[in-house]
Order: structure tokens, then sequence, then C-alpha cells
């Protein structure tokens, strides 16, 4: 019997069908799971009566075989829980991802929604029972846009002002800087 087998016995029947020949369990099967490695392992390290030949390999062979199989069994069965472990945080974030989304739509649906023609036949209403606090209303709002306007246009019309004098101002003194040069090399070739 071979290792694999031996394991696959352990681990029960798989979902996946192959084309090996599966040993009948043995009549253990109400055995718990180490009792029942320890007889699948007892099986695996038995020899077959059909499988005694005369070999040339040494023990020190087959237990390095026995050792690579053990290796490829368990590195196959570390990806296996793996994929599992993957498989079942995955589903994790899913489910709670679903209910993210659950409670986003209900809070969503709780939310009233108003159009604008909703606000705009509200205030149609409330005009038409108060057309004078209406009209001082917007007297009040026109005189402070007036007021801000006023105030900005002449803020503009100072910055302006003051950085058209700083320019004149800097052209001047440069061009008294630069006259002074000449006038003081005319005079000094002068003497």
């Amino acid at each position: 019997m071979k290792l694999s087998e031996a394991i696959a016995r352990v681990n029960g029947p798989e979902s996946t069908k192959t084309a090996a020949v599966v040993p009948a369990p043995s009549p253990t099967t109400s055995v718990d799971a180490p009792d029942r490695l320890k007889q699948a392992l007892k099986e695996a390290m038995t020899e077959e009566p059909a499988a005694k030949t005369a070999s040339a390999a040494s023990p020190v062979e087959d237990m390095m075989k026995v050792a690579a199989q053990l290796s490829g069994a368990e590195h196959d069965a570390l990806i296996k829980e793996g994929q599992l472990y993957g498989a079942a945080v995955c589903d994790g974030f899913m489910a709670r991802a679903a209910q993210y989304n659950e409670a986003a739509s209900k809070t969503a649906a709780q939310v009233p929604t108003k159009t604008a023609s909703d606000s705009a036949e509200t205030f149609e209403k409330f005009a038409a029972a108060n057309p004078d606090l209406v009209k001082s209303a917007a007297e009040v709002g026109y005189a402070s846009t007036l007021q801000t306007l006023e105030k900005l246009s002449n803020d503009a019309y100072t910055k302006g002002y003051n950085d058209t004098v700083e320019k004149i101002y800097k052209t001047a003194c440069a061009a008294f800087v630069a006259g002074f040069k000449d006038v003081s090399a005319i005079m000094e070739s002068a003497r």
C-alpha cells in the first residue's frame, strides 16, 4: 500500500474520483482520527505479499523515497490548507461587505430626497402668504450685496492705484539713478 493511499483513507473519501483502485477500508472505521492514522501508517509500512521481490535498493534509499513522499504529501496538505484558509477569509470579507451594502441601502432608503421643484413650490407658497416679508428680505439682501460689491470695488481700485504708483516710483528711481550716473560720467570726462 502506498502512503498516499493511507493518507487518503485517513482523510476520508474525497470529492474528486480518480481511476486508481482504492483498497477497501479496514473494519476499524468507527475509530477516531489518531487511531485511523496509526492503522493507516502500519498498513502503509507493511509490505504487500505481491510486492515482495528481490530489490537491490538499500533501506536508506527506501527511507529517502518515503521521506520524499511524506514531504510532498505534507506540502500538498499545506497548500490545500492555505487555499481553504484564504477562501474562508475572502468569504468573511465578502459577507461583511454585503452587510455594509445592505445597511447602506437601508439608510439611503430612509433619507428623504428633496428636489428643486419641491423647494421652489414651498418658497412660492411662503411668498404668496407673506409678500411684505419676502419684499423686505429681498431689500436687505440687495443692500447687503450692494455694500459688499462697493467694498470689493473700492479695495480693487485702491490695490490697482497702489500697484501703479509703486511701478511709477520704481521706474522713476531707476531713471534717476541712470541719469545721475550718466551726468556723473559726462562731468568726469569733461574735467
